[in-house]
């Protein structure tokens, strides 16, 4: 009787901790957002659809609980933002690191979910919404003058402006499910994207003391840039992707808390020229963390060749960066300055 007794009080225990444990995954992931400064892995992939399931590039931030940022948007991230249980109404600002699809795909539909959170809500949104990302840079198609990439105001102008943006549909719909009190307004800005020479720029400050800044990084031909998010002496730093050749990303990561950086190839296997040509090796990811002596890195933009090879990579890494690495997975959460509550840091 009494090992029955014994076996019972341990399947009790197991069910309960199974229990608490299927409860925990199925929190939202908003309900892991703790402290100052916090951001949300929305999509950790690359540009290839795979059966892991990753969407593409996107972070949510979050100032004080409160989601402010949206740092790029790839295919996906609509989906996260609805799983993660955020409600975006307020949400200002969106950085772009460049105009690759896997990085903006999912822009529209989050801009849109935003005047849908506010009406479900019953407020109106007038505020404008910022886009931000890379003037154009000039380099032509081979053999033609036709600039490969457009600046990110005229992206944002081909796309909503009156009187011919391909979803200028935006700007009655906000007001008609509104009733007319909700009226669609983006303001674009263009960040510098000549790499040599660039210096740290600033994108703005508010006046609750949130901090973002800017600087151009090398993608090939494609205009670019990488992002600091800092407040309360709390910093989020972004590669989005760059090759990394020279010290821009040293420079904007340099004593970040958090580095969230493209790790889409490894230092072994060129199976296309054109990607090594475009991203960082993990070797120079771990040479640019140690010299930025930043506090923690986070390896995102995951893509096909590095997913199966992460303990390659990050093999590499720790050559020169000897911090705490994370592999990003989409709906992670990364708090800053709450030593008790590390969403899914630890």
């Amino acid at each position: 009787m009494k090992a029955s007794a014994s076996v019972r009080l341990v399947l009790a225990g197991m069910l309960i901790l199974f229990a608490t444990t299927a409860w925990a995954d199925r929190r939202p992931a908003v309900s892991r957002v703790e402290g100052p400064l916090s951001v949300m892995v929305l999509g950790s992939g690359g540009p290839i659809a795979t059966a892991s399931g990753r969407a593409s590039a996107g972070y949510l931030i979050f100032v004080e609980g409160r989601p402010r940022i949206l740092m790029d948007v790839g295919g996906g991230t609509f989906q996260r933002i609805a799983e993660s249980g955020v409600n975006i109404r307020d949400l200002d600002l969106v950085l772009l690191t460049h105009l690759h699809i896997d990085h903006t795909g999912d822009l529209s539909a989050a801009i849109k979910t935003i005047y849908f959170h506010n009406n479900l809500a019953g407020t109106a949104r007038t505020a404008p919404i910022h886009i931000y990302g890379p003037a154009a840079n000039g380099v032509p198609f081979p053999g033609t003058a036709v600039a490969q990439y457009p600046a990110t105001t005229t992206y944002a102008d081909d796309h909503y402006a009156l009187p011919n943006g391909v979803e200028r549909y935006l700007n009655i719909f906000a007001s008609a499910i509104s009733g007319g009190a909700s009226r669609f307004r983006y303001v674009a800005h263009d960040l510098n994207p000549v790499v040599p020479g660039a210096a740290i720029e600033t994108v703005l400050n508010t006046p609750d003391g949130l901090h973002v800044e800017a600087i151009a990084v090398d993608h090939g031909p494609v205009p670019a840039v990488a992002y600091r998010v800092s407040y309360k002496g709390y910093s989020i730093a972004y590669s989005g992707d760059t090759r990394s050749t020279g010290p821009n990303m040293i420079d904007i990561a340099r004593g970040a808390d958090l580095l969230i950086y493209d790790t889409a190839i490894t230092d072994t296997l060129p199976r296309n020229p054109v990607f090594h040509a475009l991203h960082t090796s993990p070797t120079r990811i771990g040479e640019v963390a140690a010299a930025a002596e930043v506090a923690k890195l986070v390896l995102s933009h995951i893509t096909p060749v590095t997913e199966p090879r992460l303990e390659e990579v990050e093999a590499a890494i720790r050559l020169n960066y000897h911090g705490p690495i994370r592999a990003a997975r989409d709906l992670d959460v990364y708090n800053l300055g709450d030593e008790d509550h590390h969403g899914d840091d630890d």
